[in-house]
């Protein structure tokens, strides 16, 4: 692995929105391993670690990783869910409906390495391409803009795209469902910025977007779909950004207690997963894991979980085969090795896409006689049952 040596933990470490030094402490998750790295199984350990934490700006209220970085991204190695896709599907269907674009209008798309582009949507709804340095009526930026250490320059790039009476859509997700939900897994190394509206609306501001609609969305546990303007055309504010911003303050998203609260809760949750693997193994089950997202080397190290509570794991990725989880040490293998293998229970590790989990699991496994539980590890461990 290749790794970039981390800043030190002391010392000044500037808000990566506005600047101001030294925004505070408010989680920190202790040594965890690179989320987007998935070593061979036969490769020597142990795999590196790198320190967690979190802070909060008190000026912008930009929720954002600490000082230092991990390792460098690996490539993709994930293929698209279902989920995803359909997503995307609907997701084009509404921004050309909510913002009037039709067909001839141009667009640039800057997607994240979660895959499920948007772009291929838009061009079947008859929009061109326009090059990612050259201005388009819609600038499209899915789940990209959190793996910038500066979000600044990004974003500036992003304004400079957007044509004149243009707009601006980008896709994040939402600090709002991490607090309210405790879904501690969603916070890893590589994700720098956990954006809420309170914290992208003065952010956009900064570079000549004014904040014109937002949708939540239910995709990655729980997203943000947010539209902007260029400010200088004095744009339409949809009623419906208030009602966002009332409920991130009535969550306390402005408030740095808050985002302090959820280290106890996390490290509550955290125990709380591995004590039912504890209790399965006690009972005699057999377990496995189904999926090997980003999220799960963050999961699997908070609860101290290795491969002697989750034996193995499965993933659709044939990329992600023969590898392992990092830090847990928990091997990959085939779906289809699961379905031959037939554990009692399995572990839905990529819980925010449960439901399609268990519709494959059910086609692969109809008429075998084979009928697993299924638990979900968070918000909480919660059984489920095959369709």
């Amino acid at each position: 692995m290749t790794v970039t040596d981390s800043l030190p933990a002391s010392g000044t470490f500037a808000c990566r929105a506005c600047g101001r030094p030294d925004p505070p402490l408010v989680l920190d998750l202790g040594e965890v391993p690179a989320s987007d790295q998935f070593p061979r199984a036969d490769e020597p350990g142990p795999d590196p670690t790198w320190p967690l934490t979190l802070h909060m700006c008190p000026s912008c209220l930009l929720v954002q990783l600490g000082p230092g970085r991990g390792a460098f991204p690996e490539p993709q190695l994930a293929v698209d869910s279902a989920t995803a896709l359909q997503h995307a599907r609907t997701s084009v269907t509404e921004v050309l409906a909510a913002e009037g674009i039709g067909p001839g209008a141009t667009v640039i798309e800057l997607d994240s390495s979660h895959g499920a582009s948007w772009l291929p949507r838009f061009l079947e709804a008859g929009l061109l391409e326009a090059p990612p340095d050259g201005r388009a009526d819609l600038v499209v930026d899915v789940h990209h803009l959190m793996h910038g250490e500066d979000p600044n320059p990004v974003l500036a790039a992003h304004a400079a795209r957007v044509a004149p009476g243009g707009r601006f859509v980008c896709e994040f997700f939402h600090v709002l469902p991490v607090v309210e939900q405790t879904l501690i897994d969603t916070i890893r190394h590589g994700h720098f910025v956990y954006l809420s509206v309170l914290a992208a609306r003065p952010l956009l501001a900064r570079h000549g977007l004014t904040v014109t609609r937002v949708q939540l969305v239910d995709v990655y546990g729980g997203s943000v779909r947010l539209t902007a303007a260029r400010a200088d055309e004095a744009p339409v504010v949809d009623p419906g950004v208030e009602e966002v911003l009332a409920r991130e303050r009535a969550a306390g998203l402005d408030r740095l207690e808050t985002l302090e609260a959820l280290g106890a809760r996390g490290a509550r949750a955290a125990r709380e997963f591995r004590s039912h693997l504890e209790l399965l193994r006690g009972e005699g089950r057999r377990v496995a894991g189904y999926g090997a997202p980003s999220k799960a080397p963050v999961l699997l190290a908070l609860s101290g979980v290795g491969a002697g509570l989750l034996p193995y794991t499965v993933d659709l990725s044939p990329a992600k085969g023969g590898r392992r989880v990092p830090g847990a040490g928990v091997p990959i293998r085939s779906v289809q090795y699961l379905v031959d293998d037939r554990p009692e229970d399995v572990i839905v590790l990529t819980w925010d896409i449960v439901d399609e989990v268990a519709a494959q699991l059910a086609r692969m496994s109809a008429g075998s006689g084979w009928q697993p539980r299924l638990w979900a590890p968070l918000p909480e461990p919660r059984e489920l049952s095959l369709p």
